[in-house]
């Protein structure tokens, strides 16, 4: 199914790719948040990685009383998180996929908020939203998903102005869980990447903003739950770790070619990706390639302390370490130093 082009009189449907492993101790309550939506889901697809704890067969006695269409698969061995998410996401039948995690509790109207903005505007390909950040017993930890990404206002605005590949190149904002996507965008972003190039939200994020628009909204639609066994966590460095973290880096070149080699391999699939395919705009492919260009420039930088803070000056002047950098200022600082 793929009919996730706004009709005045049909609403889109929408469906839920949940991906589990071991997740049997928050399940119940991630599985409720999203059959308690005020605008019902048609389709929830959940893919189990091979779980020991007792989630498959409460998965399974729980799909037996669910009143919506549901699809349990179970994968053994596990395939990992990037190809359980894919096959999870390619199963949805429904024009708007909603990526979930297993142990998170959604808002009520997160599924009406989202499925209205892409009913409005067709050319939307993605909908992400805040999230509010709560411990392993639900406790509110006074902080939000976006207060501790720290978004800056220019990237506020390059989101809502049509720019949001450029933010994207330098970092990605987008976190799945409190995220949906029209599933017209699978074609563009399959094969997904392997975990330690890409997660599976930021990969999304980056060819629906080359291939139309991404939609940031500042309203909380999920519960983002932050305990010890996240795949993935959020949380704010300080300047004291920062200060660490640069002075760590500045002190041998080792840790420097590990990055640049390591984003070099990154972003170089994310261009060859986006070149073999069709639909996206010819500047979003040329902007790839030159993130490219820029991380291998990096890695080759002059041995000489001179030359190199020379060249390391030129391009922040440029314009390039803010184009392509996460932290311009203290990347063009590291790269200047380093011997």
């Amino acid at each position: 199914m793929d009919s996730s082009t706004t009709s005045a009189n049909t609403p889109l449907t929408c469906g839920v790719a949940l991906i589990t492993h071991n997740g049997v101790n928050y399940l119940p309550q991630q599985l409720h948040s999203i059959l308690a939506q005020t605008r019902a889901v048609a389709h929830i697809v959940v893919s189990d990685d091979c779980s020991t704890d007792g989630t498959w067969a409460y998965l399974e006695a729980w799909a037996n009383e669910a009143p919506v269409r549901i699809t349990l698969v179970r994968n053994d061995p596990a395939l990992g998180v990037s190809a359980n998410f894919e096959q999870a996401m390619r199963l949805v039948e429904a024009d708007i996929v909603f990526a979930s995690d297993q142990d998170d509790v959604w808002m009520p109207d997160k599924v009406a908020l989202l499925a209205a903005v892409f009913e409005a505007d067709d050319s939307v390909q993605l909908v992400h939203t805040d999230a509010i950040l709560v411990d392993a017993d639900g406790r509110d930890l006074g902080s939000t998903l976006f207060d501790e990404l720290e978004i800056s206002e220019t990237e506020r605005r390059d989101i809502r102005s049509g720019n949001a590949f450029r933010v994207y190149c330098r970092r990605n904002v987008v976190t799945g869980a409190a995220a949906a996507f029209r599933r017209r965008l699978i074609a563009l972003v399959q094969p997904l990447p392997p975990k330690n190039m890409y997660y599976h939200d930021g990969w999304l994020a980056l060819m629906a903003a080359a291939s139309g628009r991404v939609v940031m909204l500042d309203t909380p639609t999920i519960q983002y739950r932050q305990h010890g066994a996240n795949l993935v966590g959020v949380k704010r460095l300080g300047r004291l770790t920062k200060l660490r973290h640069l002075w760590w880096a500045i002190g041998s070149p080792s840790p420097l070619k590990a990055t640049t080699d390591s984003l070099l391999s990154a972003r170089a699939a994310l261009h060859a990706h986006m070149a073999g395919r069709t639909g996206l705009a010819p500047s979003h492919i040329a902007m790839a390639q030159e993130m490219v260009d820029f991380i291998r420039w990096r890695g080759r930088l002059p041995a000489n302390p001179v030359t190199r803070c020379a060249a390391v000056a030129s391009a922040l002047l440029a314009g390039r370490y803010h184009t392509f950098a996460h932290e311009p200022w203290s990347d063009a600082l590291r790269d200047g130093l380093q011997r």
